[in-house]
């Protein structure tokens, strides 16, 4: 195999190991390593009993989703049903379609909970894109499948994506109608397990009381502090609830905080945007509700705060999106247990319920390594050697015989010169006029003072290996030169003279084009398989 197909076929298995890991296996790592649920970790004290099935039987498992936020006409200001918009909307479905089946459904939960902000531009869609968008939402979540209808139950939550704040639900009460025909009322509160779970439409509790779309909701928390609290609650908001500017926010961030921004229509002094709630309405909902906790979302990013009310400290999580295309880099959801069984006496409310957050593959670094491995592959392609390593191999070895020729050398020039400075010269004439050279080892060696060679009376002192050593320097040169000329095939370098560079730089695009085939006929299909298995009903 030569060494161009062995480079092709090195980096097919590097796109197909690639591709596996970023359409495929990334999504089962919550599942497989970085999750699990927060009652198998907990105290024996909150974990007394086991089933056979490896996770405590007093313990109901709830998955809690926030903010998908599907893309619309709205999201990008597209035009609808351009190929740029049906482009971003399907990889963006992909993306939480994976996410569901793959990281969430494994952990088998029970029930299912929503907080909020389903669409991108509810409010404003027509009917027929609100069926559409609606119709996407139950493909992505499994909502219109038999094994979620029979197996878990679902609950949800309204967002100001959904319906909107007060001045909008005021002046458009049809997007609320639209909203509760399809998801059940804004205002409920349900049990898992042992837990109450109270939903409040928290786009309405700072509108102006005197209004029918306020009171309807602040009548419900009423009705909800009225009755005797016999279990532990759980407040859901899809808007946070009051916080301090610059509240740190915990290790989970992973964008600047954001402070509080509210916003007033100018005809009706209704609430037309707002970060969280206000303070004297989150403190009324704390100390009407009384909950050991709080859930939200709306804010796209992860945030664990306490407030203080007059049962005492409640934490509130603020759970980022599942979506990878709304501004935050790891999306996420959340597993909770909701204790099945009736707390003993010394049990502390909060362990009625335990969470536990889970990180989803982050995308946008997945397709970014994608583009990195792309330009690593035509660069590798277009500058790999005709001849492969062979002949990086044999240029190698001709430097390491080159540098061992002169080791060798300045040793027997050292070896030389010591025997000609320890030993002297006598001229001895002969009878018939010629001189004649005799060499006398000396009793003390001569010390040089210079290097400059030099005939003195009586005296002769050699300086010959300093021409030697340059002889053989030239020699072992021209050699290494020689040697790694001849190891090039002529058949595949051939002459430069008859080769134009113009030719050169074809043949290897020629080449790199004929590699790129290659690499995709093998992944390609493999990544549209991939696409719609995950894309298809299950």
């Amino acid at each position: 195999m030569k060494g161009h197909e062995k480079l092709t076929l090195l980096l097919c298995l590097i796109w197909t190991a690639t591709i596996l890991y970023g359409e495929m296996f990334s999504f089962y790592m919550p599942f497989l390593f970085s999750c699990s649920w927060p009652h198998l970790s907990s105290s024996s004290s909150s974990n007394p009993t086991m089933n056979g099935k490896g996770y405590a039987a007093d313990y109901v498992k709830v998955a809690v989703i926030a903010d998908p936020q599907i893309m619309d006409k709205t999201s990008l200001r597209l035009p609808s049903k351009s190929l740029a918009l049906e482009f971003v909307q399907f990889y963006t479905d992909l993306f939480m379609r994976r996410a569901f089946f793959s990281s969430i459904l494994p952990f088998k939960p029970e029930v299912i909970l929503f907080l909020g902000d389903y669409f991108d531009g509810g409010p404003y869609l027509s009917d027929d894109e609100w069926q559409e968008s609606l119709s996407r939402l139950k493909h992505m979540f499994g909502l219109n499948t038999e094994e979620i209808h029979s197996t878990v139950k679902v609950y949800h939550l309204p967002g100001n994506h959904d319906i909107g704040y007060a001045t909008l639900q005021s002046h458009k009460p049809e997007v609320v109608r639209r909203y509760e025909k399809e998801f059940g009322s804004r205002n409920y509160r349900f049990m898992v397990g042992k837990v109450e779970f109270v939903a409040v439409d928290a786009q309405t509790v700072d509108a102006n009381q005197e209004g029918s779309v306020a009171s309807a909701t602040w009548d419900f928390v009423s009705n909800v502090s009225s009755d005797r609290q016999l279990h532990p609650r759980v407040l859901l908001s899809h808007i946070p609830l009051y916080r301090r500017d610059w509240t740190d926010c915990g290790p989970h961030r992973g964008s600047p905080i954001i402070n509080q921004r509210i916003r007033h229509n100018i005809y009706d002094k209704e609430v037309s945007y707002q970060n969280y709630i206000t303070e004297e309405s989150s403190n009324q909902l704390l100390n009407l509700i009384r909950p050991v906790i709080v859930l939200s979302g709306h804010d796209h990013d992860q945030c664990t705060v306490a407030h203080e009310s007059k049962g005492g400290p409640v934490t509130e999580h603020t759970l980022g999106t599942i979506s990878w295309q709304q501004g935050n880099l790891y999306p996420s959801f959340m597993l909770l247990s909701a204790r099945n069984s009736p707390l003993s006496d010394t049990s502390l409310p909060e362990e009625a319920v335990l969470t536990r957050l889970c990180f989803l593959p982050m995308q946008t670094h997945i397709y970014i390594w994608y583009i990195v491995l792309f330009v690593l592959t035509i660069l590798s392609l277009l500058l790999w050697p005709t001849s492969g390593l062979s002949f990086c191999y044999h240029r190698f070895d001709d430097m390491v015989e080159c540098v061992r020729k002169l080791i060798n050398m300045y040793r027997d020039e050292t070896k030389e010169k010591n025997e000609d400075e320890n030993c002297e010269y006598e001229m001895i004439w002969g009878a018939d006029g010629s001189m004649h050279l005799v060499k006398k080892v000396l009793t003390r060696p001569v010390t040089r003072t210079n290097d400059i060679g030099a005939v003195e009376r009586g005296n002769a002192v050699m300086r010959a290996p300093a021409k030697k050593s340059v002889n053989q320097l030239t020699e072992v040169c021209l050699s290494m030169e020689t040697n790694a000329d001849s190891e090039v095939d002529p058949k595949k370098l051939p002459p430069r003279a008859s080769k134009s560079k113009a030719k050169v730089v074809i043949k290897r695009f020629v080449r790199t084009f004929r590699m790129l085939i290659l690499i995709a006929a093998a992944n390609v299909p493999l990544y549209m398989m991939l696409l719609f298995k995950d894309w298809i009903d299950k």
